[in-house]
């Protein structure tokens, strides 16, 4: 892991140098410096064969404007002429900026040698005779410029013609409707053409002789046409040898989405690629040759190259993703029998297409009738779509599968629907007679398909691969990376592959379904590479990637320190958590507002316009923004005058717990049961706090203890400090001390109080204390009091006489009780009501059971009460 980092760290500088090299070569370029001598010699040599260059301009753009005053124009003409006129713009655009470049630097030259002399004065002749070289220069240089500019202006409207052109044909090619034919003779004449190509062919082909300049050319390119060819064979017979018999033993372990992937991915590399690659090559070889791909059979060789391209990739693309002799290795949703028929359909109709290229364009070359290359398309659309409607067919798919995942699933199921409409579709249009629209659409469908099919590949392929070498470990036992970071990592490179794949992906497909050149592609790039000027702002892409680039370093490297700071620096000092805590957070702000204000200045903006922008957040804080800059402002009060830290114990209202963070905006604390409260900094400093840890961790624990009356209070206090000093938690300084709080109604009361070293430990001391408390005082014989209470009763004889009625008591216990219970003159109402009403109604279960209770208590002595158990002494 520590490679990987090391290799995506230099990776990232070597990119930054470049940024800045090509940034520092432009402003170079641009601001009108000095140059050397040899720089400027070449330029001067440059501008004097600018005369011929622009003589060569002219020729072509009037070569081109008598072509299409003609009443027929081919479309070799119109092809010709826009990448002709598109080569032409860039071109002049180049010398103009060289001739604007030129003309600068003269200007510079000549303002050196100061004003002219008014009229009767003499100046130094050196000096005029530079003054009067130099005006000549500018003067040829800006009649230079217009010529230029003259040239640019023709070829950019025989541009637009040509488009116009080019577009009007498309419209009239496309929406243009036939009659289709039903006579059968026709269609028997037609398909009678067709299976006579081969002999027209032979007719035509047969006594050609390869000589002179076309032989030459041929002979030199030979051996390398012959190695390209086997290295095609080699790859179609031995990539699937390889793949399915040479599986590294990692794959195997690996998971099945990425075993499937890498082993799909690597046939498609073999199949597609490789050959698809040699292909080119050829290609390029025959094109480089002047005399080889000339008039009409070099059309036909372009177009056997691109059929048999698109057969290679649709071809492997087929057998990677939908495995028809292979179900272990299959990708898409399909049932073993339907992997089978959708694969061999989709090879029918791949093979299909690229025959009907050949076959359009040998028919074209050959000069046959109209109607072969209309029923030719007829034919074609319509055994596409019945194949493209068998592959659609649900019976082939599978239908639920839970293994997958449910965009894919959905995917499948929305593009079989849209196949099936455009299978539909597509006879419709063939019988109302848009053979052209009909064929327009298959084409496209065909060729979207497989580029997204060939995207979808390699995007799993190498996202599997990186996975395989980059994120999974070795032994995953012995790994001790967490998993968080494997799956950071992954999702990174992920977005990266993504990112990467885009940037290829979109120029490729531009190419592919537009006739927009490769030139126009390189200039598109250049222009959003270089940017555009807005105002005083100048947007570039370079600009853009520049400041990203510039804003991720100095933000890594600023986390890096920051990092280093909160684990080897700050900890080796005698500053407490809090503080420690405090010093990163400011450093860590500090280095997002360096990264920005850094990025912000790689991207070429100037930071006096920052003031701008500081007008406008004033005006938003003066409105919406007061809550949020109050909370940053108050976390920056907490960050410096540090009321409360991080660790610390406070109370806010109802909520309490340790201080886990604390941001811009809002402090975490973190309850005792797990659970963590989000407080606005705001209310921390405008609002009461108690901080339990604010000057240091000890504090103040109290037990609260009651014995009963008769209890010996030496003996209780002896055994309070032997609990507290057994303690390693209590600090002996202060010492514990028992406080005798009060004379309780029910028992004496005490209090134990203490000081820990750390008051985080206040309720486990004291809930430990408790325990052995209680094992102390029944061991000592001190007893812990329920509350009593007494109970005075008058008129007894009343109620004695309705107990007796009752037949729930005797009456010599009642005269006993009464001996006992003098009237009191403090007694309440409430007892003269319950005496009066003794004989109305019975008497209430509660006063029997304290009538009961105070005979009870009468009659026996408690031990701990102390003096007379007759007496006054409170029980």
């Amino acid at each position: 892991m520590s490679s990987m980092r090391r290799l995506c760290a230099g990776f990232a500088i070597c990119i930054f140098v470049m940024a800045m090299a090509a940034d520092l070569q432009a402003q170079n370029a641009t601001s009108g410096g000095d140059i050397g001598p040899g720089q400027e010699a070449v330029q001067k040599v440059e501008l004097d064969n600018a005369q011929a260059r622009i003589a060569e301009w002219d020729t072509q753009l009037g070569e081109l404007e008598d072509a299409l005053g003609n009443s027929e124009i081919l479309g070799r003409v119109i092809s010709d002429g826009r990448r002709t006129t598109e080569q032409m713009a860039v071109a002049t655009s180049a010398l103009r900026n060289l001739a604007s470049d030129r003309l600068k630097r003269l200007n510079a030259a000549k303002s050196k040698l100061g004003e002219p002399p008014a009229e009767g004065q003499d100046e130094v002749p050196a000096v005029a005779r530079e003054r009067e070289r130099l005006n000549q220069d500018i003067a040829k240089v800006s009649g230079l410029i217009k010529q230029i500019e003259l040239v640019d202006f023709r070829a950019a409207e025989l541009s637009d013609r040509l488009a116009s052109l080019a577009r009007e044909r498309f419209t009239r090619r496309i929406l243009g409707r036939v009659d289709v034919p039903l006579d059968p003779s026709i269609w028997g004449d037609a398909g009678g053409e067709i299976l006579a190509f081969p002999s027209m062919v032979q007719a035509r082909y047969s006594n050609l002789e390869v000589q002179g300049v076309i032989a030459d050319e041929l002979s030199e390119i030979a051996p390398g046409l012959v190695f390209l060819a086997m290295v095609v064979l080699a790859a179609l017979v031995g990539g699937e040898v390889v793949v399915l018999r040479y599986i590294p033993a990692r794959w195997k372990v690996m998971p099945k989405e990425d075993r499937i992937a890498l082993i799909s991915g690597t046939r498609f590399v073999f199949t597609a690629l490789v050959p698809g690659i040699a292909l080119l090559i050829a290609y390029s070889m025959l094109d480089s040759q002047e005399e080889l791909l000339k008039g009409s059979m070099g059309d036909f060789i372009h177009q056997c190259f691109a059929a048999a391209l698109f057969l290679l990739f649709v071809g492997a693309s087929v057998r990677s993703v939908h495995s028809p002799f292979a179900p272990t290795l299959r990708r898409s949703g399909t049932t073993t029998r339907g992997a089978r028929v959708v694969g061999v359909a989709s090879l029918a109709v791949a093979l299909i297409f690229a025959v009907d290229m050949i076959l359009l364009q040998g028919a074209t070359t050959l000069g046959t009738s109209l109607n072969v290359a209309l029923i030719q398309s007829i034919t074609n659309v319509l055994v596409i779509s019945i194949l493209l409607y068998i592959c659609s067919l649900g019976v082939f798919w599978v239908h639920g599968e839970r293994v997958r995942h449910e965009f894919w699933a959905k995917l499948e199921r929305r593009s079989r629907r849209g196949l099936k409409a455009v299978a539909i579709v597509l006879p419709v249009l063939m019988v109302l007679g848009y053979v052209a629209l009909a064929r327009f659409i298959l084409e496209n469908l065909i060729m979207a398909a497989a580029f997204l099919t060939c995207y979808w590949l390699l995007r799993g392929f190498f996202r599997a691969l990186m996975h395989t070498y980059l994120v999974q470990p070795d032994e995953p036992k012995d790994d001790s990376t967490p998993d968080t970071v494997h799956g950071t990592l992954y999702f990174w490179l992920r977005v990266t592959i993504d990112v990467v794949m885009v940037i290829i992906a979109i120029p490729a497909a531009v190419m592919v379904f537009t006739d927009i050149a490769w030139v126009d592609l390189i200039s598109a790039g250049e222009q959003a590479f270089i940017g555009i000027q807005v105002g005083g702002i100048h947007f570039s892409l370079r600009a853009i990637l520049l400041a990203v680039l510039m804003f991720v370093i100095v933000l890594g490297l600023m986390r890096f320190f920051q990092r280093m700071l909160s684990t080897r620096v700050l900890p080796n000092t005698k500053l407490d958590q809090g503080l420690q805590h405090s010093v990163s957070a400011i450093f860590g702000y500090a280095g997002i507002c360096l990264a920005v204000l850094m990025a912000i200045s790689a991207a070429g903006m100037d930071l006096s316009n920052l003031a701008i922008i500081a007008g406008a957040i004033s005006v938003g804080i003066g409105f919406g923004m007061q809550s949020i800059v109050n909370n940053f402002v108050s976390g920056l009060i907490l960050l410096v005058e540090r009321p409360i830290k991080v660790g610390d114990w406070i109370v806010v209202g109802a909520d309490q717990g340790f201080v886990k963070d604390i941001r811009v905006r809002a402090t975490e604390i973190e309850t005792f049961d797990r659970s963590s409260i989000v407080i606005p900094n705001s209310e921390l400093i405008s609002n009461r706090v108690l901080n339990w840890t604010l000057k240091e961790r000890s504090g103040r624990g109290i037990i609260k203890i009651g014995v009963s009356y008769g209890s010996d209070v030496e003996k209780v206090r002896e055994i309070l400090l032997e609990m507290a000093d057994k303690r390693r938690e209590i600090l002996s300084y202060p010492a514990p001390q028992v406080v005798f709080m009060d004379f309780g109604a029910s028992s004496l009361d005490f209090e134990l109080r203490y000081f820990l070293r750390d008051i985080a430990d206040v309720l486990a001391v004291a809930s430990s204390i408790r325990f052995e408390l209680v094992q102390r005082f029944r061991d000592d014989g001190v007893e812990v009091p329920f509350p009593q209470r007494d109970l005075n009763l008058r008129d007894i004889d009343k109620l004695t006489d309705a107990i007796r009625e009752a037949g729930q008591g005797r009456r010599e216990p009642a005269r006993d009780a009464q001996k006992h219970d003098e009237p009191d003159p403090s007694a309440s109402d409430d007892a003269d009501d319950i005496g009066e009403g003794a004989e109305k109604k019975p008497t209430p279960p509660s006063a029997a059971k304290d009538v009961s209770r105070d005979g009870d208590a009468a009659g026996r002595s408690i031990p701990d009460a102390g003096g007379d158990p007759d007496g006054d002494a409170p029980r």
